[in-house]
């Protein structure tokens, strides 16, 4: 399947730290939280706050994305806050999809992908609505739905809602 990357949804993730520097062009900002899963080394965070100092930073480490402690610090949040959310890619989408839900802006993360393995995804299947966490295919591939056990194709589409690839059934153009 040739798909042009210029018209896909498919994040163009960052692995280093220039993400960072784009979030300060032009505002005032007030504070940076760092957030991260655990796989960015102490090192790496380290640097991430070296990075936007003297600006004050707050290090999250993220152990479930719903969980109470992002949330209560988001209940903090102010307007000038700027976040960084560094770690894997399922990670990164599920913490900045749940920060936009939260109100933060787009304009106002940064994500830095830690892990070079970027084949581990979650899958949304368009079928049964289900999303299939940790699914181990690459976007063009093929994987079965642990909703409908269909085989789904995944697809050149990432939603951020969902935090997942979309997948549809690999014989969807082929039925009748």
């Amino acid at each position: 399947m040739a798909v042009s990357m210029r018209s896909t949804s498919v994040p163009r993730w960052r692995s280093d730290y220039s993400a960072v520097d784009d979030l300060a062009a032009g505002a005032r900002v007030t504070c940076y939280v760092l957030v991260s899963d655990g796989s960015v080394s102490d090192r790496a965070l380290s640097e991430l706050s070296e990075r936007v100092a003297p600006v004050p930073t707050r290090t999250f480490i993220v152990g479930k994305v719903g969980g109470s402690g992002l949330d209560d610090l988001l209940s903090e949040a102010r307007i000038g806050w700027r976040f960084v959310v560094a770690g894997s890619e399922r990670t990164v989408g599920a913490v900045r999809s749940h920060l936009i839900s939260a109100g933060a802006l787009p304009a106002e993360i940064a994500a830095v992908i830690s892990d070079g393995d970027t084949r581990v995804r979650d899958v949304y299947c368009a079928h049964c609505h289900t999303t299939s966490p940790n699914v181990p295919a690459a976007v063009g591939g093929q994987t079965p739905c642990t909703g409908c056990s269909e085989e789904l194709t995944v697809y050149y589409h990432f939603s951020r809602r969902h935090s997942a690839y979309l997948g549809y059934r690999a014989d969807a153009e082929e039925l009748p």
